[in-house]
């Protein structure tokens, strides 16, 4: 998979643990993303699965995540991370990854009550794991060094739109609907 060569550095560490397990006979297992293995990438670390109501659920999620949102996000539904118009989009392409094994690339701007605004693109990989496929991921921030003065920025996340998101096919196809089209 040559993804990760067009990618930040946390997403491209990501996408080389993918396809270092990757084989023809299936997925990656949940289990060869060890915190051990993932390293430095583990505060930008998240997973999520499908739910009951064919809802998005966060199933791990790191602390520069968590602090981001300002919560503690394990078992946090999609639909209470909604932000504006957006959360249709990406809990509808997540979906659509996890029923056609591919992966998602999103870029996105979130805003602060503070007035301070973090870009950061996040990429998704299909996994299965003991109950069934989930989505491993990591985010890549626009601006290191801003990023860390947001994370003393405890203001809400009052919005923030989606510049890009689009299917990568990852050697299974991918869904029809929105491939590698801009969002």
């Amino acid at each position: 998979m040559k993804l990760y060569k067009h990618l930040g550095g946390g997403a491209s560490r990501l996408a080389a643990i993918w396809a270092e397990f990757n084989s023809p006979d299936g997925l990656p297992h949940r289990t060869d993303f060890s915190l051990k293995r993932i390293g430095a990438l583990a505060s930008s670390f998240l997973v999520l699965r499908e739910g009951n109501a064919g809802e998005l659920v966060v199933v791990q999620s790191g602390t520069a995540i968590d602090h981001i949102w300002g919560r503690n996000l394990v078992g946090v539904k999609s639909g209470a991370m909604a932000l504006r118009h957006d959360v249709d989009l990406a809990a509808h392409k997540a979906l659509a990854a996890l029923e056609q094994p591919c992966g998602i690339h999103i870029g996105r701007t979130l805003h602060r009550a503070s007035g301070n605004a973090l870009k950061h693109e996040t990429l998704y990989l299909p996994v299965r794991s003991q109950h069934g496929r989930q989505l491993v991921s990591v985010t890549d921030f626009a601006e290191r060094l801003h990023m860390h003065g947001l994370l003393g920025d405890s203001s809400p996340v009052t919005g923030g739109e989606m510049y890009f998101a689009y299917f990568v096919d990852l050697g299974f196809g991918v869904p029809e609907v929105g491939h590698l089209m801009v969002a």
